[in-house]
């Protein structure tokens, strides 16, 4: 028994049929796979910050004292306020190898016969991330800036007291002959945070 031309009609139209369906579906299908592009654009500006902690007082009082009895050597007082913390930000550009903070003394003049001296210890701290710097030990101040910490890369090291590095100072009397009694006699230490 053989199909008729109705018949053998009716299945070439379904099969164009379900082949322009499928073509339908296809082309369907395929619009909803478009894609769309936004252009991002992310900018960090070269940043050197350095603060000294806490803002209010950070003022370092030292006495040169003598003692009670006749022929004793003159002892150091400690200074009272001695917690102070160094706080910096950095951000480099790719061709900076890495900062410094140097310290100097900027106004007046360390008396005759006096040492000062000043140490920043490790970086410690919760508030900070990124390559810290590194402390460069104990250093004699003068009026010529030198390198306190080192090898500073992309980083911050939170803010306030307890973040950063701590800095100690001391005095000695390198040679009392010169050393001539003052009321009192000050002066300023500068730091500064400085490209490689």
């Amino acid at each position: 028994m053989g199909m008729n031309k109705s018949d053998k009609m009716k299945k070439v139209s379904f099969f164009i049929w379900f082949a322009y369906f499928l073509l339908l579906l296809s082309a369907k299908a395929s619009a909803q796979v478009e894609e769309a592009e936004a252009n991002v654009y992310f900018e960090l500006p070269q940043v050197a910050l350095v603060d000294i902690e806490p803002d209010l007082d950070n003022s370092i009082h030292f006495s040169v004292n003598t003692s009670a009895e006749s022929g004793e050597s003159p002892f150091l007082e400690l200074p009272a306020n001695n917690d102070l913390w160094i706080n910096y930000s950095s951000s480099l550009t790719t061709a900076q190898n890495s900062r410094s903070i140097v310290a100097e003394i900027s106004q007046g003049d360390i008396p005759e016969g006096i040492r000062f001296y000043l140490e920043a210890s490790t970086f410690s701290g919760a508030g900070g991330s990124g390559q810290v710097g590194q402390p460069s030990g104990r250093i004699e101040l003068n009026s010529q800036p030198r390198p306190i910490i080192t090898n500073i890369g992309n980083c911050y090291t939170g803010d306030g007291i307890n973040n950063g590095h701590r800095l100690s100072f001391s005095i000695d009397v390198s040679d009392y002959s010169r050393v001539y009694s003052v009321d009192e006699s000050s002066f300023v230490v500068l730091y500064t945070i400085t490209d490689n």
